[in-house]
């Protein structure tokens, strides 16, 4: 940008002192012929611009070889700052590499733990419905007669002394299956003999009839009893249904009893 600039004014000087040198030479040509006796004078002249042209040029050369310098300078300069640039870019690298590592692993260490909370709950959930089992009886005070009926029913068996894994629901009568697995259940069924009605109940699986325990007695009581050994799987319900034509009188003595318990987990 400054030699331009030099160059400019130094073409500008030499115009401005050829300008003069024609003028003043002239001048001394017309003094010459009239005078005839100062032509020297020009010569001295001409040689006193030159000298300052190469005054100038000197000048000029000095300032262009201080830009020479301070350009290698500023192109030093120039390399230090990109190297420090490059070597900022791959620290960053670095960094962001380091960062999606630390990240992936921070996301695997997640899975783990997630996989192991897991399987925890999972063996926690095992280890509380490995123990289910429950016994109840038809009535909890007082006495009740049930049946003969039009439609088959539901027995409900109120009291109950056992529910480990409250599996069994003592307001519908139905035992729900925690997990997959072996389950055995047993039912005993009492009533006063009748001639014409028997006593009995049925066990079924959701609505699909199993076994079915039935006396017909015609003096005294009757009594009839059944046990199975079903595989449940999770949700399967299993209960007691009082056939239509049956009788079942129930007491305090408990003589109308259901229970089932978890054999093991499949």
């Amino acid at each position: 940008m400054f030699l331009p600039l030099l160059l400019l004014i130094c073409s500008l000087s030499a115009a401005q002192i050829q300008a003069e040198s024609d003028n003043e030479l002239g001048e001394n040509l017309r003094q010459t012929a009239s005078t005839g006796g100062e032509a020297g004078n020009v010569s001295g002249q001409q040689q006193t611009c030159l000298q300052d042209i190469h005054a100038v040029l000197r000048e000029m050369s000095g300032v262009l070889a201080g830009l020479k310098v301070e350009m290698r300078y500023l192109q030093r300069e120039n390399e230090v700052q990109s190297a420090k640039v490059y070597q900022l870019e791959s620290q960053n690298t670095e960094l962001n590499q380091r960062y999606q590592e630390n990240a992936a692993e921070l996301l695997t260490i997640k899975s783990r733990a997630n996989a192991t909370e897991n399987h925890v709950n999972a063996l926690t959930r095992e280890g509380e419905v490995k123990r289910v089992a429950f016994s109840a009886s038809l009535v909890a005070s007082g006495t009740a007669t049930l049946g003969p009926s039009n439609i088959d029913m539901n027995l409900i068996f109120r009291n109950v002394v056992t529910n480990v894994g409250n599996a069994y629901n003592p307001i519908t009568g139905l035992f729900t299956a925690p997990v997959r697995g072996a389950y055995h259940f047993e039912f005993y069924i009492n009533g006063a003999a009748f001639h014409t009605h028997g006593t009995g109940a049925a066990l079924f699986k959701n609505e699909e009839s199993v076994f079915v325990a039935f006396e017909l007695q015609t003096s005294g009581s009757a009594n009839s009893a059944n046990g199975v050994t079903l595989i449940l799987e999770v949700g399967d319900v299993v209960f007691l249904r009082q056939p239509r034509s049956t009788r079942i009188n129930g007491s305090t003595l408990h003589r109308n009893t259901f229970s089932g318990n978890l054999l093991f987990i499949m």
